[in-house]
Protein backbone atom coordinates (compact mmCIF):
# COMPACT_ATOMS: atom_id res chain seq x y z
CA UNK A 1 0.00 0.00 0.00
CA UNK A 2 1.65 3.28 -1.10
CA UNK A 3 2.09 5.86 1.65
CA UNK A 4 4.41 8.87 1.49
CA UNK A 5 4.21 11.69 4.02
CA UNK A 6 5.85 15.09 4.22
CA UNK A 7 6.52 17.95 6.60
CA UNK A 8 7.20 21.44 5.29
CA UNK A 9 9.07 24.16 7.17
CA UNK A 10 8.67 27.43 5.23
CA UNK A 11 11.07 29.27 7.57
CA UNK A 12 13.92 26.78 7.09
CA UNK A 13 12.79 26.22 3.46
CA UNK A 14 12.91 22.45 3.85
CA UNK A 15 10.56 19.59 3.03
CA UNK A 16 11.10 16.23 4.74
CA UNK A 17 9.63 13.33 2.74
CA UNK A 18 9.22 9.84 4.25
CA UNK A 19 8.11 6.56 2.69
CA UNK A 20 5.74 4.71 5.02
CA UNK A 21 4.44 2.23 2.46
CA UNK A 22 3.68 -1.37 3.28
CA UNK A 23 4.88 -4.04 0.90
CA UNK A 24 3.58 -7.50 0.03
CA UNK A 25 5.51 -10.57 1.19
CA UNK A 26 8.53 -11.07 -1.05
CA UNK A 27 8.59 -7.44 -2.15
CA UNK A 28 10.13 -4.27 -0.74
CA UNK A 29 11.18 -0.75 -1.52
CA UNK A 30 13.62 -0.28 -4.36
CA UNK A 31 13.38 3.52 -4.44
CA UNK A 32 11.06 6.50 -4.30
CA UNK A 33 11.74 9.31 -6.75
CA UNK A 34 10.61 12.61 -5.19
CA UNK A 35 10.10 15.92 -6.96
CA UNK A 36 9.18 19.14 -5.15
CA UNK A 37 8.18 21.87 -7.56
CA UNK A 38 6.77 25.38 -7.61
CA UNK A 39 4.23 26.88 -9.98
CA UNK A 40 6.89 28.69 -12.00
CA UNK A 41 8.68 25.70 -13.54
CA UNK A 42 11.44 25.14 -10.98
CA UNK A 43 11.94 21.81 -9.21
CA UNK A 44 14.27 19.91 -6.88
CA UNK A 45 14.59 16.12 -6.85
CA UNK A 46 15.83 13.42 -4.50
CA UNK A 47 15.52 9.67 -4.00
CA UNK A 48 14.51 7.61 -0.96
CA UNK A 49 15.93 4.08 -0.73
CA UNK A 50 14.94 3.05 2.82
CA UNK A 51 11.38 2.79 4.18
CA UNK A 52 10.44 4.83 7.25
CA UNK A 53 12.29 7.48 9.24
CA UNK A 54 15.80 6.15 8.48
CA UNK A 55 15.09 6.85 4.82
CA UNK A 56 13.47 10.25 5.28
CA UNK A 57 14.93 12.84 2.90
CA UNK A 58 15.31 16.48 3.80
CA UNK A 59 14.99 18.49 0.62
CA UNK A 60 16.21 22.10 0.43
CA UNK A 61 13.53 24.12 -1.38
CA UNK A 62 15.19 27.53 -1.01
CA UNK A 63 15.58 27.82 -4.80
CA UNK A 64 11.82 27.45 -5.34
CA UNK A 65 9.25 30.25 -5.40
CA UNK A 66 6.67 29.31 -2.75
CA UNK A 67 4.47 32.38 -3.29
CA UNK A 68 1.77 30.23 -4.96
CA UNK A 69 2.52 27.12 -2.89
CA UNK A 70 4.70 24.09 -3.47
CA UNK A 71 3.74 20.68 -4.85
CA UNK A 72 5.21 17.20 -4.41
CA UNK A 73 5.06 14.24 -6.74
CA UNK A 74 6.58 10.85 -5.96
CA UNK A 75 7.02 7.56 -7.78
CA UNK A 76 7.42 4.43 -5.67
CA UNK A 77 9.28 1.56 -7.34
CA UNK A 78 9.42 -1.82 -5.61
CA UNK A 79 11.84 -4.70 -6.00
CA UNK A 80 9.35 -6.54 -8.25
CA UNK A 81 8.87 -3.35 -10.33
CA UNK A 82 5.46 -2.32 -9.02
CA UNK A 83 5.10 1.42 -9.64
CA UNK A 84 2.81 3.96 -7.98
CA UNK A 85 2.66 7.72 -8.54
CA UNK A 86 1.26 10.05 -5.88
CA UNK A 87 1.00 13.78 -5.37
CA UNK A 88 0.23 16.61 -2.98
CA UNK A 89 -0.54 20.13 -4.17
CA UNK A 90 -0.15 23.45 -2.36
CA UNK A 91 1.41 21.62 0.58
CA UNK A 92 0.79 22.67 4.17
CA UNK A 93 2.92 22.10 7.29
CA UNK A 94 2.41 18.32 7.10
CA UNK A 95 0.41 15.82 5.11
CA UNK A 96 0.31 12.76 2.92
CA UNK A 97 0.55 12.28 -0.80
CA UNK A 98 -2.66 11.03 -2.39
CA UNK A 99 -4.14 10.33 -5.81
CA UNK A 100 -2.05 7.16 -6.16
CA UNK A 101 -1.90 5.81 -9.71
CA UNK A 102 -0.80 2.20 -9.35
CA UNK A 103 0.81 0.35 -12.26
Amino acid sequence: MPAVSYTYDPVEKEVVVTDGSTYAAGDGLKKVHVKVHDNFGKEVRDTITVTGAPGAKTIDVSTLNASKGLNITATIITNVDFHADGSAFVIQAAGNLANWDKK
